[in-house]
């Protein structure tokens, strides 16, 4: 094959598999058609009960999970609770209004990753991008900030903050320590995590904020 040859096509199996899941069919079939774009075999669900269907009755394996929020029936966190932590889908939770309270709500079922709407293809892309990748990242010696998140969102709360433990003094970031006060918060521990939060910069009340916290938080945890 020469340099200028265009790539083989990626084989049926090795394609991750994304499911789609909103109401409004608009959104649905757009960010369907921007994952196709680069290769991913993309689905669409019109609502969180089918979507549950799929994922239970059904068996149906997804590789990412890229959910509304607010849905008509039972909205994206209610489908999240009713799926088993260490086994469902790494997600990717969107949406146009949802505000901090939402986004800790999501936090506590091991949701840590968003996107405000309107959604952008690049950015959507890249974002699932992350999510397919982590797991693969976290197997790098370094890599504790992957594998903590990855124990996040398997809700294995100790995990996650015995892996951050590990992360040596002189190497560690800022979302380390952010990383850190928000499992804190959502186990509860609130002197551990205020003391974490002041480490990161990051105000004690974030889930009193609005829309715009979504953005910083996808914005700090990369």
């Amino acid at each position: 094959m020469s340099p200028n040859s265009p790539p083989h096509p990626q084989p049926e199996a090795a394609r991750p598999r994304v499911l789609v899941v909103d109401d409004e069919a608009s959104v649905r079939l757009g960010c369907v058609l921007a994952l196709r774009s680069d290769g991913w075999d993309a689905t669409g669900e019109s609502s969180s009960r089918g979507a549950l269907e799929r994922l239970t009755t059904r068996g149906e394996h997804y590789d990412v999970l890229v959910l509304d929020y607010a849905m008509p029936g039972m909205n994206g966190l209610e489908l999240i609770a009713a799926l088993d932590p260490r086994t469902r889908p790494p997600t990717l939770l969107a949406s146009a209004h949802a505000d901090g309270a939402v986004a800790c709500a999501a936090l506590k079922l091991g949701v840590w990753d968003f996107l405000a709407k309107p959604l952008v293809p690049d950015e959507l892309r890249r974002r699932v991008r992350r999510l397919l990748t982590r797991r693969d990242d976290a197997k790098a010696p370094d890599a504790w900030l992957a594998r903590a998140l990855g124990h996040c969102q398997n809700c294995a709360w100790d995990e996650a903050l015995r892996e951050l433990d590990t992360w040596p003094d002189a190497e560690r970031q800022q979302p380390a320590q952010l990383l850190s006060g928000l499992i804190h918060q959502m186990t509860d521990r609130r002197e551990p995590a205020a003391a974490a939060f002041k480490r990161a910069q990051w105000w004690p009340e974030w889930h009193t904020q609005g829309a715009d916290i979504w953005q910083e938080l996808a914005r700090r945890l990369g």
